[in-house]
């Protein structure tokens, strides 16, 4: 196993640890408050853990090297990984707003054991989110910054309960607890949206026109090269596959054009972070 999977497996084992934790206090409170916005809250937290399993083994499979299978790896694993973590969440979301909507006015919540429960969900998901984003960015992993995210939205949703509390302390209207419990939904709703916009971008192979920029900028360098096209960009995961045509002047022998062309494989390999494989097509042209 390669540093980068190891490190980024140790971040999802403190994360399930840190969210079972949370899910299991949240729910509780929650239960014993009559709350449904930290019922709601610890929801959104349980559903963390399952994601956290489902990105350890994304990331587990995405680690492993390409095969007769899977010619370009699977690294696509990753992104499978955010996708299902963008719909769970957005479903938790909507499941919220729901509870929220029918029990509006219905129940009377504690306000002492809400605070209680959303103070220590905001502390633990502020370290959650700041130690998986720093993490996700330096191992280019994008399941971990997907998961750093929603731990964002996970920090607003329990702002929103901590707000509720403080209101029905202050009112004794306990409403405000549904009140909180949509803001909770609708802050759910939108990271899950968030995380899932990226990932569809992916699975689509929308081309990153900024890599196919640096890519082109790149091959402008080599004077026998011209007129560089359909320069494509495939994302996997954390790595990049690229594709492009490439016209040699007509009289240059296959030997000369195809170590030059080798040349500049290697070289936007060595250039570009990410890039892993460079497929260059020679086509001839008109050296005049």
């Amino acid at each position: 196993m390669d540093e980068r999977t190891h490190t980024g497996l140790r971040a999802v084992k403190i994360a399930m640890a840190v969210n079972t934790f949370l899910a299991v206090l949240k729910v509780l409170l929650g239960f014993i408050a009559n709350s449904i916005a930290l019922i709601g809250d610890g929801l959104d937290t349980t559903i963390d853990v399952v994601k956290n399993v489902i990105v350890y083994k994304g990331t587990q499979i995405a680690s492993r090297p390409p095969d007769f299978d899977h010619p370009y790896g699977h690294g696509r694993a990753e992104t499978i990984s955010s996708s299902i973590i963008g719909v769970s969440v957005a479903l938790a979301g909507a499941f919220v707003m729901y509870e929220a909507i029918i029990r509006f006015g219905k129940t009377e919540a504690l306000d002492t054991l809400m605070m209680i429960g959303a103070s220590i969900s905001i502390a633990g998901k502020i370290f959650l989110s700041a130690y998986m984003n720093i993490v996700g960015k330096r191992i280019s992993n994008q399941a971990l910054i997907a998961n750093a995210k929603d731990y964002f939205g996970d920090i607003l949703s329990s702002i929103s309960v901590l707000l509720g509390a403080i209101l029905i302390r202050f009112t004794g209207k306990s409403y405000f607890d549904s009140i909180a419990s949509f803001f909770v939904a609708i802050i759910i709703i939108y990271m899950g949206f968030d995380i899932l916009k990226p990932a569809i971008s992916e699975i689509m192979e929308e081309t990153d026109e900024s890599v196919a920029k640096e890519v082109e900028n790149i091959i402008s360098s080599f004077e026998s090269v011209c007129n560089p096209h359909q320069i494509r960009v495939r994302k996997l995961g954390s790595y990049y596959v690229v594709d492009l045509h490439l016209e040699f002047p007509e009289d240059m022998c296959v030997g000369e054009a195809h170590s030059i062309a080798t040349e500049i494989e290697d070289t936007i390999k060595k250039s570009i972070k990410g890039i892993t494989e460079v497929i260059i097509h020679i086509e001839p042209c008109n050296k005049n």
